[in-house]
């Protein structure tokens, strides 16, 4: 039909979404306001903090998978809303006014990503909390991750964090630090606060680093993209090793020229998964009443029917639920704001 659905926001009746939505890279932009450092689960070094730097590759090849067969993922976890309040913590030691920047949306890049990324993995679906609090909507993780089984999805987990740390310097301290930045984007009318963690910086640039397949890199090199892009960093380190996880080569790519340079090879758009971005986000704008608190689901099309656009169900369901999940310290700070327009 002409609204090519490729997903359904519910609450109550169904919301169609427009796959094909006008969307250029004018329509969004970024501006880096600040950064912090978590330890232990603490916030420290607000606007002062520090991050690995970029080492160069010097052609060897690397075995991205020793140590593997020991390893286990002790990652523990937490609730989601716990995470984001990390920037909230940040917001109110900085005494941020969201209204007065007229900040839309609050949260962390990662789930951004994950629905941008919806239209290169339909197999994948999410769960968000969301909240809305004097007009501004907070999305957050529903619950803890769980550690990952021993398969491939950790095997790849598993060589992603060798690389890279082969590829940072990092000193014993940075070691058991997170480094995260802070940034406003907007996508058209809607503006965003998020916090992200670069992998390091190159002089005065940040950087993400990701591992892929050599065959699948122009593909797959579409997360890289987004995660980088949705913070403003220029450079993306792509690691390329073969099925065995040997590291074959690294190349440097220029964040701005990677969708025209892979995008249309790798059959993905960055401007469809910005603009579907801003879909969803406009709809939970229009759709979340104040005060309340709702859960956003993707979920997938059935295993026949991955191949066809036209009978994917693609929807995204949205409960309410009674209380919101913000802290009541963050709650006590945004009360103190001025009213929203």
């Amino acid at each position: 039909n002409e609204y090519k659905s490729y997903l359904r926001l519910k609450m109550g009746d169904a919301v169609w979404i427009k796959r094909d939505y006008p969307f250029t890279y004018r329509d969004f932009n970024v501006d880096i306001i600040g950064n912090y450092n978590l330890r232990n689960g603490k916030v420290i070094n607000v606007d002062e903090a520090t991050f690995p730097r970029l080492k160069p590759w010097e052609g060897e090849e690397l075995n991205l998978l020793v140590g593997y067969d020991t390893y286990e993922d002790t990652y523990l976890g937490q609730e989601g809303h716990v995470a984001l309040n990390e920037l909230l913590e940040w917001i109110s030691a900085k005494t941020y006014p969201l209204q007065n920047y007229n900040i839309k949306v609050v949260c962390k890049r990662g789930i951004l990503k994950t629905i941008g990324c919806t239209l290169q993995d339909r197999k994948n679906k999410w769960r968000f909390k969301v909240c809305r609090l004097q007009g501004i909507i907070y999305i957050s993780d529903c619950e803890a991750k769980e550690p990952l089984e021993r398969g491939h999805i950790l095997q790849c987990c598993y060589a992603g964090t060798v690389f890279a740390k082969s590829t940072a310097e990092r000193d014993e301290e940075e070691e058991k630090t997170f480094s995260y930045v802070v940034a406003e984007c907007s996508f058209k009318d809607i503006k965003c606060l998020i916090a992200g963690v670069p992998d390091c910086k190159d002089n005065e640039e940040f950087v993400e680093i990701k591992t892929t397949t050599l065959k699948n890199y122009k593909r797959n090199c579409s997360r890289g993209w987004l995660q980088a892009y949705l913070l403003g960093n220029q450079k993306l380190v792509l690691g390329l090793r073969d099925d065995d996880f040997i590291l074959r080569d690294v190349k440097n790519e220029n964040v701005r020229e990677l969708p025209e340079k892979y995008g249309a090879e790798g059959k993905w758009s960055g401007k469809k998964m910005l603009g579907f971005i801003h879909s969803v986000l406009a709809k939970l704008r229009a759709e979340v009443p104040e005060g309340s608190t709702c859960t956003i689901e993707y979920h997938p099309p059935r295993q026949e029917e991955y191949h066809s656009r036209r009978q994917g169900k693609y929807h995204i369901t949205v409960d309410k639920q009674d209380d919101t999940f913000l802290n009541e310290s963050y709650k006590q700070h945004i009360s103190n704001q001025p009213p929203p327009n």
